[in-house]
């Protein structure tokens, strides 16, 4: 593909990697409470598809703690 024809895929990643650094930005900022909330959740969400894989080892396990 020629440059030009490349032009409008590079500048939908340039858009799509700002966004995604902004996010980024966003979440750094947040306080730790928060943070650890969003942790958690994701351990509660990932922990079926994991469980689909075998026995998971301790450190697979979501805590079992409230933030």
């Amino acid at each position: 593909m020629s440059e030009e024809a490349m032009a409008p895929f590079q500048q939908e990643a340039e858009r799509v990697f700002s966004t995604k650094k902004e996010w980024h930005r966003k979440q750094a900022q947040l306080p730790l409470k928060g943070k650890v909330r969003i942790l958690l959740q994701m351990q509660k969400d990932d922990y079926p598809i994991l469980l689909k894989r075998g026995v998971l080892k301790s450190w697979e396990k979501p805590w079992t703690i409230e933030p």
